[in-house]
């Protein structure tokens, strides 16, 4: 209700007359040191107003504009033909959502900037934006996701990862999986204190759990998720590390048959960590001396053919002919580590594969061969490994054999 004065019914704040969806407002004002008021009112998209020395005048004038502007019966009866009929059309259509002309001829011009079919552009964000999501959390999910996973088959090694990384996640939001917003998931990782290439790696569990949920329904799925916008850490551009061939015989000698041929197929065949976890033994192709790297197998999903190499055909003698997974070992990276300890040799992160490609490359001084065989581009292969080594600590790395071997050089011990 307004305000009256002590002293008289003059109001302090605007009285509103409504009809409809109108609203007309009057003013209290002064008029050369006398109480006015003023009418004021929104009229074919113009402010018009209407100054009346007197309240109830004041009062019986909005009223009438009210009723009048409500009715269509405004400026619009000073328009003539099709400009009038069209305006009452509008006038009526809008009625309903009680939302003004001038209102709606904004939003529909500013709609119009975009260049889209405005009915199924509506009808694709109502579609996607106003589904009903299911009341899944992120621990419901997750467990979801293992389950699936474990059906699927992953391997132990994989189903602890997601364990390691998902189970945290899934700790910390204690929340549906579809409130989850990119902001919550950027400051989560920037506390773990990992580094960037940890930081990451949580990163793209977080993603892989947020499209299994998209696609189990649980978020929109012709929508990013939350995750697909995190920020990457960036990476500090270091210097690849390689093994020296006395370190590398080390590690072959501390090898047990269980982990040996992770060692050789890194170390002289070039293949990735995970694609020796995924190898059958039926991959190794004896006599054409290559192993083959299928698309399901490939960290890049890629076909290709590595090569067999003298001393790793050497070192894998024991075990042609056989089936089956080439690593039965679990956690591999635990084995890796005690292995290393056994040696006395520090461990490079990927340090098979980048010595593998280092000597490759330093004894064959090619660098489409070396990256065909490396599954990797002629272009990292230059910038990344050229140069390292030299010809001739490539041919002591591909002479480290084992005793037994025939018609290799073997590694001298003062190497």
């Amino acid at each position: 209700m307004p305000v009256m004065h002590a002293k008289s019914k003059t109001p302090t704040r605007p009285l509103e007359i409504k009809s409809g969806s109108v609203t007309v407002k009057i003013y209290p004002t002064r008029n050369r040191g006398r109480e006015a008021y003023t009418v004021a009112y929104h009229d074919a998209g113009h402010r018009n107003r209407r100054m009346f020395a007197d309240l109830a005048k004041a009062k019986a004038e909005a009223k009438v504009i009210a009723h009048r502007l409500n009715a269509g019966q405004g400026a619009a009866l000073e328009l003539t033909g099709q400009d009038r009929d069209a305006y009452l059309y509008a006038i009526r259509k809008l009625k309903t959502l009680q939302v003004p002309l001038n209102v709606a001829v904004d939003e529909y011009v500013k709609a119009r900037g975009f260049d889209v079919p405005l009915v199924e552009a509506a009808k694709s964000y109502a579609e996607s934006h106003n589904a009903k999501l299911p009341d899944k959390t992120v621990a419901e999910v997750y467990q979801e996701m293992l389950q699936a996973k474990r059906r699927d088959g992953a391997s132990e090694a994989y189903l602890h990862d997601l364990k390691t990384r998902l189970g945290h996640f899934s700790r910390d939001f204690r929340v549906r999986i579809a409130d989850v917003q990119t902001a919550d998931i950027d400051g989560w990782l920037r506390t773990l204190r990992l580094s960037p290439r940890s930081r990451n790696n949580h990163r793209n569990a977080v993603v892989a759990l947020s499209n299994f949920a998209k696609a189990a329904g649980y978020l929109n799925r012709d929508r990013t998720t939350a995750a697909d916008h995190t920020a990457l850490a960036r990476k500090k551009v270091e210097a690849i590390e390689v093994f020296t061939p006395a370190e590398f015989a080390k590690l072959l000698t501390a090898a047990d048959d269980g982990m040996l041929p992770f060692f050789v197929l890194g170390g002289f065949c070039g293949l990735r960590t995970i694609e020796i976890k995924r190898l059958l033994w039926e991959d190794i192709r004896w006599p054409e001396s290559s192993v083959v790297i299928s698309a399901a197998i490939a960290k890049t999903r890629t076909r290709r053919l590595a090569p067999l190499t003298d001393p790793a055909a050497a070192w894998l003698s024991k075990w042609k002919g056989k089936t089956g997974r080439v690593v039965t070992v679990e956690i591999v990276d635990q084995q890796v580590r005690k292995i290393c300890k056994a040696a006395g040799v520090a461990w490079k992160h990927n340090g098979l594969r980048h010595s593998f490609i280092t000597y490759r490359l330093a004894m064959s001084k090619d660098f489409v061969r070396t990256a065909f065989e490396a599954g990797n581009s002629p272009q990292i292969i230059r910038s990344n490994y050229d140069a390292v080594a030299t010809e001739q600590e490539g041919k002591l790395w591909f002479s480290v054999v084992p005793e037994t071997a025939k018609n290799v050089i073997q590694l001298p011990v003062a190497v």
